[in-house]
């Protein structure tokens, strides 16, 4: 079961570098071509994920299958003479979904998604040269969220449901250590100078873990043309667990450098969200939607990094500050029919950035972010139907301070932006 697991935490691997935090809204082709605005709309299978209430609408069986594939862009102009700029690795990320519902009976129905709620991918084109490898050269986070619902229908009107989740989280890290530093920590004057890298280390760190949790969800529609609809998620604490490798890059260390790779442990919250919305009809083949997104980012208040053995003979934990913010995300979509089988959608998002400026890094180089989204679904017969999406994401630019003995370099993070791309079939059986 775990071979299988890492399998799909390999594949479900999304590029959050340009998120708002880590997480990651992408469940479907439909709903990111609305902006992700689809807590209180009528479902398809995704909605297992977005409100597993509204999967009442859904009769028999389905089953869905899609992926957003992601390309991101952005430069850090490094201020510091004699350094190079630094891009973002030119990398496409993808994020797959799946989603299975089932009527069990006239007020009982069964829904079960695989989808990620968190993800991280920031990679930077040479980590050797690149002036903030001291902060952070690569960051990963690949998770796969198991979530399988109940939802109940009281009336015509309201429904609930009520789900477990199960997380496995995919955490890897690299940065480089300076060895100088390690060993004076008390001089300023040595600290972590990217222009030096005679006693560079590498650090590599690799874990993993489980997290479990559940959610509530409710849809109330009083009439054909207006539904409310609310999602909670509970926040899930991972502890990870895995073993960090050292590999000496310079070629000037210190005799007294012991490298010894070891075992290693550390936390990540996946924060606590809640969802609310409300879809109008202001005529039969127009639906309008807007979301509030309300996620609890201050539960991630430092990064504890626990080694089995003291680090170099002298640290056993290292703790880096992060006191991220609560934050908002608004998500607004329109889906238009064409036809009886043909749909128009556009969705657009704004994202609050959780992340503290006074503890900024390199790991999440985040600022609030802006999506505009349009796609189409085409239903091909009475079983198969056909999603399709793009969007395109930017961001503010951020100018970073100084922070030496962090390994923060004064910089400009410019030109942030990604194209996202998807697509999901579904079969209704």
């Amino acid at each position: 079961m775990r071979r299988w697991i890492l399998v799909l935490c390999v594949v479900l691997c999304p590029l959050q570098a340009l998120a708002a935090g880590y997480a990651v809204y992408e469940w479907g082709a439909r709903g990111n071509a609305l902006g992700g605005a689809m807590v209180a709309r009528d479902a398809d299978p995704s909605s297992v994920a977005y409100n597993p209430a509204a999967i009442t609408d859904l009769p028999g069986k389905q089953f869905q299958i899609g992926a957003t594939a992601i390309a991101p862009s952005a430069t850090m102009n490094v201020k510091s003479p004699g350094q190079e700029n630094m891009d973002f690795s030119d990398t496409i990320w993808g994020l797959p979904t799946m989603y299975y519902t089932h009527q069990l009976s006239d007020n009982y129905w069964f829904g079960l998604g695989m989808f990620s709620r968190v993800g991280l991918g920031t990679e930077y084109e040479d980590a050797d040269t690149w002036a903030g490898r001291y902060n952070c050269s690569y960051a990963a986070i690949k998770s796969v969220s198991i979530n399988p619902n109940l939802a109940m229908k009281f009336s015509d009107a309201f429904s609930l449901a009520v789900g477990v989740e199960a997380t496995y989280l995919d955490f890897g890290y690299n940065t480089t250590i300076d060895a100088n530093k390690a060993l004076t920590p008390a001089n300023p004057s040595d600290d972590n100078e990217p222009s030096t890298t005679s006693t560079d280390i590498l650090q590599e760190i690799s874990t993993d873990g489980w997290g479990y949790g559940f959610n509530l969800g409710a849809r109330y529609r009083p009439y054909d043309w207006l539904a409310f609809g609310v999602l909670w998620r509970s926040e899930i604490q991972l502890t990870v667990h895995g073993d960090v490798d050292f590999t000496k890059k310079g070629n000037v260390l210190p005799s007294s450098i012991l490298l010894n790779d070891t075992t290693v442990s550390g936390t990540e919250p996946i924060p606590e969200s809640f969802t609310m919305g409300v879809m109008v009809k202001p005529m039969d083949r127009l639906s309008l939607e807007f979301d509030a997104v309300w996620t609890k980012w201050s539960a991630y208040k430092s990064l504890i990094i626990k080694y089995g053995d003291p680090l170099f003979g002298a640290k056993d934990e290292v703790e880096g500050i992060k006191n991220w913010s609560d934050t908002w995300r608004f998500q607004f979509g329109a889906e238009y029919a064409l036809t009886d089988n043909f749909d128009l959608r556009v969705g657009y998002v704004y994202d609050q950035s959780p992340v503290n400026n006074d503890y900024e890094d390199f790991a999440v180089p985040c600022t609030d972010r802006q999506i505009v989204t349009l796609g189409a679904g085409l239903k091909i017969s009475d079983a198969w139907v056909v999603d399709a999406s793009y969007g395109y994401l930017w961001m503010k630019d951020r100018a970073y301070e100084a922070r030496p003995a962090e390994g923060i370099v004064e910089l400009d993070r410019e030109d942030a932006h990604a194209h996202m791309a998807g697509l999901s079939v579904t079969y209704k059986f």
